[in-house]
Formats: structure tokens, C-alpha cells, sequence
């Protein structure tokens, strides 16, 4: 039977790459409906471009009915200036005719702006939908990649597990129930590698007798965060030369 040791960085690194997947997929839903929820907010955005330009359009149309009713008012007061019998009369309309045109000349101004402003804003508005349109094609383009992407990331997954559950299987009857309450606890992140005499993990070295044990592909568990131990593949070929370099 091969050995824990053996066996533990072929689980590592099926494990790592099953958790990489699966966090790439997780992924992927979220950035399409972030796609989606900036098309929702660039059509909200339109939307109110369009009803800004439609208010604006009522507006002007107010004022220019109130534009051509303070005309109106304003002739007729000045007709009755023209007939006022008295200057008391006289001079109280003039006063209510400087206040009319005032008006007149507000509400002239304020159509002049509107109508600038309309003006603006209808001129900007084939580009907003062109913005919106080229939006919209991005994110359909993106939300089919990203399934297509997703589907491939799927396999890849399974297929993976598949082999972690391959590997997992050549593990003794001794040794599974161990493995199996480790990685309940750390997951994916249950074992790890050594740097020299060092837990990769917690960065506790190990004894001695501990190194023996891991460079002979026992079962043995960091004494500090509990994760199981393997040599690296450079500290493996590290091991290897320097036992190659003894016999010689």
C-alpha cells in the first residue's frame, strides 16, 4: 500500500485546485448579475434622461402659455392706462404694467434656458442609447462566456474530485478516520508542505524525529496547527541528493 506521505500531496494538491475551481465558479454568478445590475441602473439612467426631456418640453409649453397670458394681460392694462379718467388710476396701473413685464421678461428667460437646454440634452441623447445599446451587448456577450466558462470550470471539478476521491481511497483503514476528522476541520487547507524543518502552514518547526517520520511518508500531524505533513517536492529532491550524496 503506498504510503500517507505518498499519498498526502496528491490529496494537497487535488484539494487546492477543487477549492480554486470552485471559488472560480462561485465567481460567475456574481459578475453576471453585476452585469445585469449595471444595465438596470444605465436604463434607469436613460429613463430619467428621457423624462428629464419630456418635463422640459411641458415646461416650455407652460410657459410659453404663461409667456402669452401676461402679454395679454399686460395690453389690456395698458388699454386701461390709456383710458384711465384720473392719475391715481393712471399711476397704479403703471405701477401693475412694470410688474407684468417684469414677469414677461422672467418667464422669456426662462423659456430661452429651457429651450437651450432641451436643445443639450436631445443632442446628447443618441449617444446615450448608442452607450446603452454597446452596454447591453457587452453583457450578453459576457453572461454567455461566462456560462460556457462556467460549464468547462464544472467539469474540471469533477473530474477533479474525482481524482481527490482516488487518491483519499489509497489511504489505510487506519489512517482515514484521522484524515477524514482533519480535513472536517481545515477543508481544503488541511494539509501541508515543509520548508526545510518548518510547517508551511503555522511556521512551527518540527522535531527531528518528526522530519524522519515525514521523509519515510508516515501519517504525522503538525503538533501546532494539527495539519498533515509532506515533504515539497523541492525538499524531496533536496532529501533524495542528500541520501544519494551519503551512499556515495
Amino acid at each position: 500500500m503506498t504510503e500517507p506521505g505518498i499519498i498526502f500531496k496528491e490529496i494537497h494538491k487535488y484539494s487546492i485546485h477543487a477549492f480554486e475551481l470552485q471559488e472560480h465558479i462561485a465567481r460567475i454568478p456574481r459578475q453576471i448579475k453585476a452585469q445585469k445590475t449595471r444595465i438596470e441602473r444605465m436604463e434607469k439612467e436613460f429613463k430619467d434622461f428621457q423624462d428629464l426631456l419630456k418635463k422640459i418640453k411641458v415646461s416650455i409649453h407652460e410657459k410659453e402659455v404663461s409667456f402669452k397670458e401676461l402679454n395679454a394681460k399686460n395690453a389690456k392694462l395698458q388699454k386701461q392706462q390709456n383710458e384711465a379718467s384720473d392719475n391715481k388710476a393712471y399711476d397704479a396701473l403703471k405701477t401693475e404694467i412694470g410688474t407684468t413685464k417684469a414677469e414677461i421678461s422672467k418667464v422669456e428667460d426662462e423659456i430661452l434656458f429651457a429651450i437651450t437646454e432641451q436643445e443639450e440634452k436631445t443632442a446628447a441623447l443618441p449617444e446615450q442609447e448608442k452607450l446603452l445599446k454597446t452596454a447591453k451587448a457587452e453583457a450578453i456577450a459576457i453572461e454567455k462566456s461566462s456560462t460556457e466558462r462556467k460549464a468547462e470550470l464544472e467539469k474540471q471539478l469533477t473530474e477533479t474530485s474525482a481524482l481527490l476521491k482516488a487518491a483519499e481511497s489509497q489511504l489505510s483503514a487506519e489512517h482515514l478516520p484521522k484524515y477524514l476528522r482533519i480535513v472536517q476541520s481545515f477543508k481544503h487547507d488541511a494539509l501541508s508542505p515543509l520548508e526545510g524543518k518548518t510547517c508551511a502552514s503555522c511556521a512551527t518547526e518540527i522535531t527531528s524525529q518528526m522530519m524522519n517520520e515525514v521523509r519515510s511518508y508516515q501519517f504525522v500531524a503538525c503538533k501546532s496547527c494539527n495539519r498533515l505533513l509532506y515533504l515539497s517536492e523541492q525538499e524531496e529532491r533536496v532529501f533524495r541528493e542528500s541520501e544519494a550524496a551519503d551512499e556515495a
